[in-house]
């Protein structure tokens, strides 16, 4: 690696709607050490002509499922982070729930980290987790202290959970670890969706015979996640504890959070690509390659949705990546069908394309919500998601006049398919870099080296 490179003619944005400049920028190490017009070059520098193409701060995807250990034969770090970096993702940050073991101490960390070492194209932090085998299990309160000093970036927690391995909590338990939370000053990452609700409903809807994608949307109603995040955010706003919202799916949810927020509430939400682009019809239409937990909403929960990622009360998009092989979307039942979408890898094309250059959002928000925002509330701002000198030199280069088709078999990641096959999105990602490292080109694929490291919160 060439210690000192030069990058010439970045088109970037100044952090003012869609305004821009083109700019020079010196990487040494790394990092971002000058930033400006016509710098000059000098001896043993390398020098990279961007070509005045949009550069814009490396991709953070906070809401990835890499699987490394335990669930590989759906998705790993290798592929996953594969897939992220042909998408502009520079950094990513992976949950604990779909490891084995889950990182519910700091042993399993400890664990993860060891094995996942080598093995990203990207740099990753991780999220740790409490579940209710944990709280039953005792000894959760220190867990969650080692954890929060080890580096890890919060608590991932249920309302409703499908996993035998991580399961959720009952109402009084969940208040108990928000209380501790609170304590602590650590942050839920929250998946809200009340069980109490969902799981009598899907129980009689599955006796009915009821085996369809509308089944399983009327399994999962709205409802649903409006009365659990409406619960968490009272527990939030009695114990002074920091919320996070994962995947909101639907305009009434995002509505509480914005109150909730107007309220001095610690909490946030990330919606998904997918809650942006597709409707129950949709679902009808593709069937199990579009189904998720939450469930995709309405044309006007879409609206919604892209309105409260304008107007703030949504910070980010995240893109929930949860790949698997085909067979297992496939089973004969949408009951028994894996949910989840192979999507880290469409965050930036579809954002770009369908929000910024379909005057949704400004270019500074795109900045905002694909990077910069998630960088701030997981505590690796300005290392991440920033041009300023002493950052890190993450950043994808988009010809602006080139468009991208998506097709799954092109995706590097084990879940070769989308709900947005065949999509033409305006722009093309031709080329990603991670500490000035050349990790990704649409000309030569990716990068020999996987350099990716393990980021601690604050760190």
């Amino acid at each position: 690696m060439i210690k000192k490179i030069l990058f010439k003619n970045a088109k970037i944005s100044v952090g003012i709607e869609n305004k821009t400049e083109t700019v020079d920028f010196l990487v040494e190490d790394g990092v971002f050490v000058e930033i400006g017009k016509s710098i000059r070059s000098f001896r043993d520098c390398g020098i990279v002509d961007l070509r005045n193409q949009l550069t814009l701060p490396g991709g953070i995807d906070p809401h990835v499922h890499f699987d490394t250990p335990g669930f590989e034969e759906r998705e790993d770090f290798d592929s996953g982070s594969a897939f992220s970096a042909m998408g502009g993702i520079t950094t990513v940050i992976d949950m604990p729930c779909t490891s084995i073991p889950p990182v519910t101490s700091v042993i399993n960390l400890e664990n993860k980290l060891k094995i996942i070492s080598g093995r990203s194209y990207t740099d990753y932090a991780l999220w740790g987790g409490v579940s209710g085998n944990c709280f039953r299990e005792g000894n959760w309160q220190q867990n969650m202290n080692e954890l929060w000093e080890a580096g890890v970036v919060g608590f991932k927690t249920y309302s409703l959970s499908g996993m035998d391995t991580f399961t959720h909590f009952l109402p009084d338990e969940l208040e108990k670890v928000i209380e501790h939370a609170g304590k602590v000053n650590g942050l839920i990452g929250h998946h809200a969706e009340c069980a109490e609700i969902v799981i009598p409903l899907t129980e009689k809807i599955m006796s009915e015979g009821k085996d369809n994608p509308e089944a399983y949307f009327s399994s999962r109603p709205e409802i649903a996640e409006v009365e659990a995040i409406k619960r968490i955010a009272k527990l939030a706003g009695k114990y002074g504890a920091a919320i996070h919202i994962v995947h909101v799916s639907s305009g009434k949810s995002a509505a509480i959070i914005r109150k909730a927020r107007l309220e001095s509430v610690g909490i946030s939400g990330e919606t998904c690509p997918h809650f942006l682009a597709f409707t129950i019809d949709d679902f009808i239409e593709k069937g199990s390659i579009l189904k998720t937990a939450p469930v995709v909403k309405t044309k006007k929960d879409s609206q919604k949705l892209w309105e409260s990622l304008k107007n703030g009360s949504l910070s980010f998009v995240a893109s929930d990546h949860a790949a698997c092989p085909i067979e297992q979307k496939q089973t004969g039942s949408v009951w028994t069908d894996y949910g989840g979408i192979s999507g880290t890898g469409t965050v930036i094309p579809y954002l770009y394309s369908e929000g910024y250059r379909k005057n949704k959002i400004s270019l500074s928000k795109l900045v905002e919500i694909s990077s910069k925002s998630a960088a701030e509330r997981f505590g690796i701002y300005p290392t991440k998601g920033a041009f300023m000198e002493g950052s890190d030199a993450d950043f994808v280069c988009i010809d602006e006049n080139d468009t991208t088709v998506v097709h799954g078999s092109d995706f590097p990641s084990k879940g070769k398919f989308t709900p947005f096959e065949g999509s033409k999105f305006r722009g093309k990602i031709k080329k990603t870099f991670l500490r000035g490292n050349l990790i990704y080109s649409d000309k030569d694929g990716l990068s020999i080296g996987k350099i990716g490291r393990f980021l601690k919160r604050g760190g």
